[in-house]
């Protein structure tokens, strides 16, 4: 599976000067920085923590997926 660079989703943070970043799959994982590249390495951190929680194979996945495209995001956005 390829990674998708728009399943990462951008908006607004909750001040003018940041920037909220999810995945599409997992919206309730959310993270906000300075910048989408910032904000998208932070979610990078929060997906991490979600697969020690992660029972099955298939959750395992999808969410090594998710990680793996907001990586994606975070290379080609420096």
């Amino acid at each position: 599976m390829s990674n998708d660079l728009s399943r990462v989703i951008v908006v607004t943070g909750a001040t003018a000067q940041s920037i909220r970043v999810y995945h599409r799959d997992f919206p309730e994982v959310r993270a906000e920085g300075e910048t989408p590249s910032n904000a998208a390495k932070h979610l990078s951190n929060h997906l991490t923590r979600a697969l020690d929680s992660a029972l099955t194979n298939w959750r395992r996945q999808t969410l090594n997926q998710a990680l793996a495209d907001v990586q994606d995001f975070v290379a080609r956005s420096s």
